[in-house]
């Protein structure tokens, strides 16, 4: 009898530590994925040396950025550039090509952590000005309000692409995709949704990766339904993914789509969950936990925002994939596997060494190559 009732005390104080540790990761997910709120800049990186086409980075600790290869964005207090090929490696310290656009960065002199800081930026563009392209910003109305878009006119009057922005990001996100798309007569439209920063938010006051947001995606595909479009081809980074295809499940509008090009897709938000945590020290026991009551107390349905496992019954058109093979937010089993359960639409682009949403920055030509294949197919 004591034998059992030290197994019982045991198993029920194992059962409460997974609780609790599943509740501390429970509020860590709502506080960092979740909750809406401002995006904070990654300001650890600083600059040694810099010269018109050179450039020396350093940061404190290991990271993937100052070394990824091909072509990022640098930005600092009053000035931006751009931050190209990686030419040596010194120790911490990271030698590439650089092209200022405004301004020269601070240069570090002494300890790193009293320089100014800069940000290595993955978008590159601000606008699509950057990339020689006119536009305009415009409004659309959405179940909840206004929302602004860019819109770049094309060569055809009746095919449009609207493109949707990651997580936390920007429109400006899109900016690298649009002149292939420009040069294959596409209007684009690369669109604001909820929770964004200045836009209404969702009614829960948290993001709702695709459950809410393809409500904003249905009323941009109607508003370039009334201006002419009679084929749309969708487009999405990272969780714009999963707005993509929960509009492709949900909308009376998704047979106006012709096409898809997904960069790095979170169609899997529990494995972006397990993969995030995977540092913690926290057994997979508890995560689950964690995500478990993440569910009860927010309502997260982990099955309904897992779309791969439906992408059978939802794709109907083709669909191209890029993804990083060292992508350290999503997965890139998350697209193999949807490239697997549905291959006679999906076509699955892996960029070798890329990052998260980096598989342009790692190699524009070879992304633009396969893009112009695709849209010319469709």
């Amino acid at each position: 009898m004591t034998f059992l009732i030290v197994v019982a005390s045991g198993v029920a104080l194992l059962a409460l530590v997974h609780l609790v540790v599943g509740w501390f990761v429970a509020n860590g997910l709502h506080r960092e994925m979740l909750a809406v709120r401002p995006r904070c800049k990654d300001l650890a990186v600083r600059v040694r040396e810099v010269s018109s086409d050179r450039i020396v980075l350093e940061a404190p600790g290991p990271r993937q950025d100052t070394g990824h290869p091909g072509t990022l964005g640098l930005v600092w207090e009053g000035g931006h550039g751009r931050v190209g090929d990686l030419l040596d490696v010194d120790g911490t310290r990271f030698i590439r090509r650089f092209e200022p656009m405004r301004g020269m960065p601070p240069i570090c002199v002494g300890e790193l952590e009293s320089c100014p800081p800069v940000e290595l930026d993955p978008h590159v563009f601000w606008d699509p000005g950057d990339v020689c392209l006119p536009f305009q910003t415009v409004t659309y109305r959405s179940p909840l309000g206004d929302m602004e878009a860019w819109l770049v006119p094309g060569g055809s009057p009746d095919t449009w692409a609207i493109h949707c922005h990651g997580w936390a990001a920007e429109r400006r996100e899109l900016v690298r995709m649009l002149p292939t798309f420009n040069r294959h007569g596409l209007t684009s439209l690369v669109i604001d949704y909820r929770n964004d920063p200045d836009r209404p938010a969702d009614p829960s006051a948290r993001h709702q990766f695709g459950m809410t947001e393809w409500e904003d995606l249905e009323a941009a595909v109607q508003w370039v339904l009334d201006r002419g479009a009679e084929q749309v081809v969708l487009t999405g980074c990272s969780t714009g993914g999963a707005l993509v295809m929960s509009f492709l499940e949900r909308s009376r509008l998704a047979e106006a789509v012709t096409g898809i090009v997904l960069d790095a897709p979170n169609l899997v938000l529990s494995e972006v969950i397990r993969h995030g945590t995977g540092d913690m020290r926290a057994t997979p026991l508890m995560i689950d936990f964690g995500m478990w009551i993440a569910h009860l107390r927010w309502g997260v349905d982990w099955e309904a925002t897992n779309f791969v496992e439906r992408a059978s019954q939802i794709l109907r058109i083709p669909v191209l994939v890029f993804h990083g093979t060292s992508d350290q937010t999503v997965p890139i089993s998350v697209s193999r596997r949807l490239g697997a359960l549905v291959p006679e639409l999906v076509e699955l682009v892996e960029s070798p060494a890329a990052g998260h949403v980096l598989s342009w920055n790692a190699n524009p030509e070879r992304y633009e190559r396969y893009l112009e294949n695709f849209l010319d197919r469709i």
